[in-house]
């Protein structure tokens, strides 16, 4: 009883210390505002989520009513990630979450997140994406009139497949797969040897069932959610290719705001892009748990498998920072981006 009485005054000190917090007027002073929120995944996904968790961590801490509309699969711009970010870009959208691989079509140096074999593990991607990896990427994304609010996540493109189980550089040999229009997987695919093809994602699945594709590389929810494992045998979990998610602002709003609105966006922008990553994370593993107990094998590398994989493609670096300097892009530049997410 008295364990239950003092949980009890706790909390009422809690709810008074808000009240008191409240009514002196802590909270941020901002005008009622509705933003307009796109992204390329269903609005029943931690992507969507995200700008929830944006909005109620910023409403909850302003005097003014303040929300979020949410538009999920690009519906603002005909499902055109390309587009989505544009519309961004230009002020018609407020906030988007869209892959490093769709702002490649705007910057190809933003897909150095997604080079072979860069990260081991998610504590791998928190460090770098959290530290220098930010540092490196925050520039490149806000020279497009943007501002960056966090870093969120699409994560490890595992490959599925109904031809046999992938265990070695060897079983890819001429697996027709689709990827991504991204160079730098078109890149790797090639270096790993297999037959790939690109495919706009609503074309995949009917594409895996009626042969056109044997195969295709997701995270694990993304493919969930187009009921992917319906249509394949095999899934190869692994580190070989990540990409990650930019929650942005248009700028000229962000500029709009006082600073100390500004201040709390990036707050909550982080915490709401933290937030995500870990919910992504969940669910890549109820997914992979679920396909294994609904009859898919489940495949991963050895230690010797995987370096078979890294040699196979150890030129791809090379390769990115060549066509990012065929493009205009200073060569010493590039070369250091890629060090700081290839550093052992």
């Amino acid at each position: 009883m008295k364990k239950l009485l003092a949980m009890l005054l706790a909390l009422c000190m809690i709810f008074a210390l808000s009240a008191v917090s409240y009514a002196d007027g802590d909270l941020v002073e901002c005008d009622d505002v509705t933003l307009t929120f796109c992204c390329s995944a269903a609005e029943t996904t931690c992507w969507a989520q995200m700008a929830n968790v944006f909005a109620d961590y910023v409403n909850e801490r302003t005097t003014g009513n303040f929300a979020v509309e949410i538009y999920a699969m690009d519906q603002l711009t005909n499902g055109s990630q390309t587009e989505g970010i544009q519309a961004v870009c230009d002020g018609s959208i407020d906030l988007s979450a869209h892959s490093n691989l769709i702002y490649s079509n705007f910057d190809q140096r933003l897909n150095v997140v997604s080079l072979p074999f860069i990260f081991d593990s998610t504590e791998e991607v928190d460090e770098v994406l959290d530290g220098a990896g930010y540092d490196a990427l925050a520039p490149i994304v806000e020279g497009m009139g943007l501002h960056l609010m966090g870093i969120a996540e699409n994560g490890f493109r595992h490959i599925t497949n109904n031809q046999r189980p992938i265990e070695s550089l060897a079983d890819m040999s001429g697996l027709v797969i689709r990827v991504a229009g991204a160079q730098v997987l078109k890149d790797e695919y090639e270096a790993w040897g297999t037959n790939y093809t690109t495919a706009n994602w609503s074309e995949v699945y009917t594409g895996l069932q009626t042969g056109t594709y044997e195969a295709q590389e997701n995270p694990l929810p993304t493919a969930d959610a187009s009921s992917i494992s319906d249509v394949q045998d095999y899934v190869t979990y692994w580190t070989g290719v990540y990409d990650c998610i930019f929650f942005t602002m248009n700028q000229d709003l962000y500029d709009s705001f006082s600073p100390e609105m500004q201040a709390l966006i990036d707050e909550a922008g982080a915490f709401a892009a933290n937030n995500q990553r870990q919910l992504e994370r969940e669910g890549d593993q109820e997914v992979l748990a679920k396909w294994e107990e609904g009859g898919m094998t489940v495949s991963y590398l050895s230690d010797e498998a995987v370096q078979d994989f890294k040699d196979a493609a150890a030129g791809v670096p090379a390769k990115f920072v060549q066509t990012c300097v065929g493009l205009g892009f200073d060569q010493a530049e590039v070369e250091q981006m890629v060090s700081i997410f290839t550093a052992d």
